[in-house]
């Protein structure tokens, strides 16, 4: 439970209700008015309409006949060779686990390139407040450090990093995080070119204006690239395969996959139905295109460097009647191409 001074809140509750759902998108929030403040208790969905596909019960039942739409939040499980969740916000959990074992090796990485295969770019601000030492969950007010996987994975059960908001802390820890976002709709179009990544703070004038949380901005195009990035963190974003991979560090390399890139019929939305454009190709044209992201791995070179590999099913964005035979497919590719990852 959270208490959020009343000033904060407006006492209209649409509004208040409005201003809630915004800042816990994948939450159920509640309100109530008490002496101290606003009382805020958050729940995760226990119904499946939270998650608007049809046929979502059918693709719980195939992770695992236990799994219930509550679960949907906690299901992360590991592959022989790659991690595999529900929800996105997962992601962040397995980079934790690979930071963890390097710098118990001593070989933090200084420089990382992070292949992000998904139909958002997920640069949201999480629910995480600076502290003179590093962050707090702003729902349980515990310690997040991402060389403690345990405290990631807290945060993640808390709803503090979410489906969104799971990149921007690896940006902190990493000091230069090139992300090179393969993206088959509105990004690729809109974004066309070379951004320096910057980190950036923004003021939680929602539950405490008093508190900082992480950011982070795009600025300036740049001129394209090379090996030689100097000091900056990088993003560019493309519609191809082949223009994705192009001119990448010779650096440690994350692969992250949200089958959202190959098809993202609800993206989250209960009128999905109603929107004509949407991103639903048939299930072979997403095999197709799982065929044509590995391909061009393995042409362009980048599978020996690439030391983490998670995917999510993103219930409510990628159909669950797709979830089976997509992940089969990467199965297929990651055990042929014998990408050796630690998940």
């Amino acid at each position: 439970m959270i208490v959020v001074p009343h000033h904060l809140l407006p006492d209209d509750q649409q509004a208040r209700a409005e201003l809630l759902r915004s800042y816990f998108p994948n939450q159920i929030v509640t309100s109530t008015l008490t002496d101290e403040g606003w009382s805020i208790t958050l729940k995760w969905p226990t119904t499946a309409e939270f998650y608007v596909d049809p046929n979502l019960t059918k693709g719980l039942h195939w992770w695992s006949q236990n799994v219930d739409v509550e679960d949907i939040p906690f299901s992360v499980r590991q592959e022989r060779q790659w991690q595999l969740s529900l929800n996105d916000s997962w992601t962040l959990f397995s980079w934790s686990r690979w930071l963890t074992v390097c710098a118990a090796n001593n070989a933090l990485p200084t420089d990382v390139v992070l292949l992000h295969v998904d139909d958002h770019d997920d640069l949201m601000s999480p629910r995480l407040w600076f502290n003179p030492g590093g962050w707090n969950d702003v729902v349980t007010q515990q310690c997040v450090d991402l060389l403690m996987p345990e405290t990631v994975s807290a945060a993640i059960n808390s709803g503090a990093i979410g489906i969104g908001s799971f990149i921007v802390p690896l940006l902190y820890q990493i000091p230069r995080l090139h992300i090179r976002h393969l993206c088959a709709t509105g990004y690729s179009s809109s974004r066309c070119g070379m951004y320096r990544l910057e980190r950036a703070t923004k003021v939680d004038e929602l539950l405490n204006p008093n508190m900082l949380r992480p950011s982070v901005r795009l600025e300036g195009m740049l001129e394209p690239i090379n090996d030689n990035l100097g000091n900056l963190s990088t993003y560019s974003v493309s519609a191809k395969p082949e223009d994705w991979l192009h001119s990448l560090p010779n650096v440690p390399t994350l692969l992250h996959i949200d089958l959202d890139y190959f098809n993202n019929r609800f993206n989250g939305d209960s009128d999905w139905e109603l929107h004509s454009s949407r991103h639903d190709p048939a299930i072979h044209k997403i095999l197709k295109d799982i065929d044509s992201v590995f391909d061009a791995l393995y042409l362009q070179g980048v599978l020996e460097r690439i030391v983490n590999v998670t995917v999510a099913l993103s219930p409510g964005f990628f159909p669950a009647e797709f979830w089976s035979k997509a992940t089969e497919r990467i199965n297929y590719h990651i055990d042929k191409l014998g990408i050796n990852s630690a998940a």
